[in-house]
């Protein structure tokens, strides 16, 4: 009697076991590393498998005020073979990122869920999954902003040439931060551009959130107009954004760089440029040479002014156009003794003034 009842057991337990649903859920974390880094995103994967049709569904996440999240994807329901049996699967992926350090928990997460059991009948019924613990190490760095991702990238444009630019024009400068593995307001404030040579307006900075194959991209734009009005040139000095990489697990930093900012008029007027018209050239050196023959002729006078006063005379004597004149004049007229006068002033050879006595105090002269 005992084997008969033995028997029946072996033979309805698999009817039995058949009867009851199978209806699980659970919280999976893929950290990739041991221990995460406060503000640091951990992916997870809320996983059912149940095997009873699925009506309608609302899943919600409990617990999370230790965390900031964002679901990073569709839910995924699809069917797998599992133990030999199909089964349907949901999965949701979710980031996480940990707002505090030490042992935290995410969840629990609770499937309200309306079947349809094997008599076919609508039933309601929740499926949990208990809460999951993760391990949260402190931020490297004490001091200063901070911002945990797996790549960062910064790019600078600007919308003309910043160093020359016309009198009263302005330049657009447009940086675009973009961090992989982190959220929009987990990126630093816009840094602070003040001053007194530079004109300054700074429009409203757009965040925004793009979900990638790779993971969630936080992108900030900071949008800056500059113009200067003193004139003279300066430089925006660089900012360093620092951040904790999450690939190579040590801290890292990219870098604003410095701008210098300036008028092109303003090296127009420099001599330093290098740039002299060719007009200027002949102007700067025929200044250049009359100075030093001034020069020259001051420094002779106070050093010798009796031989340099008798030098003058004579060069005056020789080069001056007046005595040629009268030479001319007295030509034109006849006069011997005012051409010999003229001609010795003009400083004539010797043979040229023997040549005139002898016309006026020779034979036959006057």
């Amino acid at each position: 009697m005992v084997r008969l009842f033995a028997l029946l057991l072996l033979l309805c337990g698999p009817a039995l076991a058949q009867d009851a649903p199978v209806m699980k859920m659970s919280i999976i974390a893929d950290p990739g590393h041991e221990t995460s880094v406060v503000g640091e995103m951990i992916p997870l994967t809320i996983r059912a498998v149940y095997d009873l049709k699925v009506a309608n569904e609302k899943l919600e996440i409990l617990g999370t005020g230790s965390f900031d999240w964002i679901q990073t994807g569709p839910d995924d329901w699809h069917e797998e073979m599992i133990g030999g049996l199909s089964r349907i699967v949901m999965e949701r992926h979710v980031a996480v990122w940990p707002k505090q350090s030490g042992m935290v928990t995410f969840g629990p997460v609770v499937h309200h869920l309306t079947v349809i059991d094997r008599q076919s009948r609508r039933q309601d019924m929740d499926v949990t999954a208990q809460p999951l613990a993760l391990s949260v190490g402190a931020f490297p760095m004490d001091r200063g902003w901070h911002l945990a991702a797996e790549a960062v990238e910064l790019t600078d444009e600007l919308s003309a040439d910043a160093g020359h630019l016309p009198d009263g024009a302005t330049v657009i400068r447009k940086v675009t931060l973009r961090a992989l593995g982190a959220l929009p307001e987990q990126l630093p404030p816009r840094p602070v551009v003040s001053e007194n040579w530079l004109i300054t307006f700074a429009a409203p900075i757009q965040r925004d959130l793009f979900l990638t194959e790779d993971g969630p991209v936080a992108q900030v734009v900071w949008t800056w107009e500059f113009r200067p009005h003193t004139g003279e040139p300066g430089v925006l000095e660089g900012v360093t954004i620092p951040y904790f990489n999450a690939t190579t697990r040590r801290l890292d930093s990219v870098e604003i760089p410095a701008l210098p900012i300036a008028v092109a008029s303003f090296f127009d007027a420099q001599t330093l440029t290098g740039v002299i018209a060719g007009r200027q050239v002949w102007v700067l050196a025929g200044l250049a040479l009359g100075g030093l023959i001034l020069g020259l002729a001051v420094a002779a006078l106070w050093l010798a002014p009796d031989a340099t006063t008798a030098g003058w005379a004579r060069l005056r004597r020789r080069w001056s156009p007046l005595p040629r004149l009268r030479l001319w004049r007295a030509r034109r007229r006849g006069d011997l003794l005012a051409e010999r006068r003229a001609a010795q002033d003009a400083g004539l050879p010797q043979a040229r003034l023997a040549a005139l006595d002898r016309r006026i105090y020779g034979p036959g002269g006057s």
